[in-house]
């Protein structure tokens, strides 16, 4: 029902109902955090020790035995987009902290984005000829997996929370 609560008006009656970023929004806030960090280190990674390295002369220099046409588009596809994940978790972040409406919308929209990209990076190592059997191994299939369920769990418990509807409200 509720509790009574003095206000400005006089005593007004307060929901029982979880209000902030506690309970379930706090393993939100940790995967995005996560994907923060996991997101820095592999675009660090590509500036530091991909760019301009041997392997990267070997994936994407005519004259070299693994060149396919294709590997730098790959390569660069991937650091955009774990760029993109970089920043909207930065951008997600900021909207949770400060309560903002429409926090879980852009949620929602980043799981579908983040699945995307994962399918369109397997669809262009599948293209590439040595690489085939890397886009049909388990370790890209499972990121997708793992991407899909994380996605439809969090976003029914975006659309389905309390919580969420209570805090979110900026």
């Amino acid at each position: 029902m509720g509790t009574r609560i003095p206000g400005k008006k006089g005593m007004g009656l307060s929901p029982d109902h979880p209000k902030g970023l506690g309970g379930w929004l706090a393993l939100i806030q940790i995967g995005l955090y996560v994907t923060f960090i996991r997101s820095f280190i592999l675009v660090y990674d590509f500036f530091t020790n991909t760019l301009g390295s041997e392997g990267w002369y070997a994936l994407t220099s005519p004259a070299s035995a693994d060149y396919h046409a294709s590997w730098k588009l790959v390569l660069i596809f991937e650091v955009s987009a774990n760029i993109i994940l970089l920043s909207a978790s930065v951008y997600l972040l900021t909207l949770l902290y400060n309560k903002r409406a429409v926090f879980p919308r852009w949620l929602i929209f980043y799981y579908i984005i983040g699945l995307l990209l994962q399918l369109v990076i397997i669809v262009l190592v599948a293209g590439i000829p040595q690489s085939s059997e890397l886009a049909a191994s388990g370790n890209l299939l499972q990121n997708v997996a793992r991407g899909l369920v994380n996605g439809l769990i969090w976003t029914a418990y975006i659309l389905r929370s309390k919580r969420v509807r209570n805090t979110f409200v900026n």
